[in-house]
């Protein structure tokens, strides 16, 4: 559709004629004053959500299913206006977007920039929510489930209170479509229609509750908390198997029903803080605890457990309480779930409950341990839990450390001269006889009293070394005679010697009074060693006799304590302490029967001080 027009109105006056945008002629000028403009209907324009974004193309010939006056008609051309000719042309077959043709109308030409952009997101999705058409509705709810995951704050029921209503119209209409669920849903979209409109809007509401401010709104909404209960006893009759009326739900459409009892127990969760604490009829207590008894859901389990034992705060013991009327089987079933070793989350909603069971005065406690099978567990795994997860000090790494004492002893004296870096080899070699073997003397060996070496090991050693090297400089080495004789000069102390073995009867060519280094020493530092003999004994200490310290044993494996608890051990040093006010009754007989692995407990995780002082001051002796 293509439209030029300089006249101001969306009719096109053409000799005398109004015709509409479809080419029709609506009245000539002698009919205008007699015609009553009231009598004039529009024709609405039917519009999907895809032709307006411009990303559909619609076809506007005016042929069957196209209905007359929605942009479409005959080629429609007039005479001249008063500024100039006025041209409307809607060719048969042409292809234009629907939005792009109302843009260029003139009644839209001049109007203000800053209306181009339309309405903000929030506005059109509650127009698309209250227009009632299910693709718009579907559409709308989308986006508000993608704010209430990500941006709930903006559109809290505080401050957009007319959108509750809204959704709570769609979840209340869920009723009548559960009710069909024990008999097959198949294709009908109607029903299916209405559970995901609902299921969406209840999915909403669920992660709006978890703000404060949607959550007071919430409380207040009687509707709300019937669907709840609703649906909490509805499927409490389905899961009950003593029940005699018991409501049997379709198996495809177990999904279904499934999604609906997550959402309303997690609005449950959050609900139950506001209406506590719960009367001793309670329908929501009664109902939970039933859900309880019969559920195998862990999720379900540890959410029932948080709604119960926020429905219980604010109890007093002059006054009747819900939990008055909870059996002993259910109580047992609870305490039963501390035995569960890998679900914390389990032992602390557990935990919670209990707390919340025996708070007001210690009546409860004495009912709690009344029973063998509960004092039992709680004498079993009270201890235990004080650690879980907490990081004890590991003894045993002692048992497997060996006992060995830091080493103050040199190695044994080498039997052979130690090798010669080249740098040192290089000065060494450029020496002359005898100031090179005097030098390699003192280099690799140390003087000692009483220990010795052979003659002929201590000639081999400097010949293999220096031999060729010498000999290829055109020079000679010192015979060997005169090195022996020079090792006297080169330690006051060391001298030659023949002794006779007495084992052997055979004599012993010696230098008494040298052994070789571990490692050689520079030629420095080597004149100035030959200058202290070491006596026996210091030779054999590291640093020598001065810095002989006592024998100690070498660094053991760190003992490393914990700094913080669990929340399971914090809940149960929690519990523990009030327990412990039952002076008398039930409650200090179990905290005097584990008292003992209490005070090791204390031993190997010192935050435990802190958080039991209340039960170490009730129970003061064993």
């Amino acid at each position: 559709m293509s439209v030029n027009s300089q006249s101001g109105s969306p009719l096109t006056q053409l000799g005398g004629s109004v015709l509409d945008l479809n080419g029709a002629r609506v009245m000539g000028e002698a009919g205008m004053a007699d015609r009553d403009f009231q009598s004039v209907a529009a024709i609405p324009i039917k519009v999907t959500r895809e032709q307006s974004s411009g990303s559909a193309l619609a076809t506007i010939n005016g042929t069957a299913g196209q209905p007359n006056g929605v942009l479409g008609g005959s080629s429609v051309s007039g005479g001249n206006s008063a500024g100039g000719a006025s041209n409307i042309g809607i060719g048969n077959g042409n292809k234009f977007s629907i939005q792009y043709s109302l843009a260029n109308l003139n009644v839209f030409q001049n109007l203000p920039k800053e209306t181009s952009r339309g309405i903000d997101d929030l506005k059109r999705m509650e127009m698309a929510l209250v227009s009632g058409i299910p693709e718009e509705v579907s559409w709308a709810l989308k986006k508000y489930l993608t704010y209430s995951n990500k941006a709930p704050y903006m559109i809290g029921f505080k401050n957009m209170p007319h959108l509750l209503p809204l959704f709570k119209k769609m979840i209340v209409d869920l009723k009548p479509v559960i009710e069909t669920f024990k008999d097959p849903i198949g294709n009908d979209k109607v029903i299916l229609s209405k559970l995901q409109t609902g299921l969406n809007s209840l999915l909403i509401i669920r992660n709006l509750a978890q703000d404060t401010d949607c959550i007071q709104i919430l409380v207040k909404d009687r509707d709300i908390k019937d669907f709840m209960l609703f649906v909490l006893m509805k499927y409490e009759s389905h899961i009950n198997a003593n029940s005699s009326d018991r409501w049997e739900v379709f198996q495809p459409n177990n999904a279904y029903f499934n999604e609906l009892i997550h959402y309303t127990l997690d609005l449950m969760e959050a609900v139950s803080s506001y209406i506590a604490p719960a009367r001793k009829d309670d329908p929501f207590f009664q109902t939970l605890v039933s859900l309880l008894k019969w559920t195998k859901d862990r999720y379900m389990v540890i959410s029932i457990l948080r709604s119960l034992s926020r429905l219980l705060v604010r109890s007093k013991e002059d006054e009747e309480s819900a939990a008055d009327n909870l059996d002993q089987r259910t109580l047992t079933l609870i305490v039963a779930q501390l035995l569960i070793e890998n679900d914390s989350e389990l032992i602390t909603a557990s935990f919670d409950f209990l707390y919340q069971f025996i708070l007001p005065g210690n009546r409860r406690i004495t009912e709690l341990f009344r029973d063998r099978e509960r004092f039992t567990i709680f004498g079993t795994v009270l201890p235990r839990l004080l650690s879980y997860n907490v990081r004890v000090p590991q003894y045993k790494s002692f048992d497997n450390t060996p006992i060995r004492l830091v080493k103050r002893l040199r190695p044994p004296a080498p039997t052979e001269a130690p090798a010669l870096d080249q740098q040192l080899f290089t000065k060494l070699l450029w020496l002359e006889e005898p100031a090179r073997s005097t030098a390699w003397l003192r280099c690799c060996f140390e003087p000692v009293q009483g220990a010795e070496v052979t003659q002929i090991a201590l000639w081999k050693g400097y010949e293999s070394k220096f031999g060729s090297a010498v000999r290829e400089t055109s020079r000679k080495m010192l015979p060997a005679v005169e090195f022996i004789k020079n090792v006297s000069n080169a330690f006051t102390h060391a001298s030659a010697m023949v002794i006779l073995d007495p084992a052997t009867g055979k004599k012993r060519f010696v230098i008494r009074g040298i052994q070789p280094r571990s490692k050689p020493i520079s030629i420095e530092e080597g004149e100035s060693a030959s200058r202290t003999t070491l006596t026996g004994i210091q030779s054999k200490f590291i640093g020598g006799t001065s810095q002989i310290k006592e024998s100690r044993q070498e660094t053991l494996p760190e003992i490393k304590f914990p700094t913080q608890l669990s929340d399971v051990s914090n809940a149960a040093a929690t519990f523990l302490c009030l327990i412990s006010n039952d002076t008398k009754g039930a409650g200090m007989e179990v905290c005097q029967a584990i008292k003992p692995l209490i005070v090791h407990q204390l031993a190997d995780i010192p935050p435990l001080s802190a958080a039991l002082s209340e039960y170490m001051e009730n129970t003061p002796t064993l």
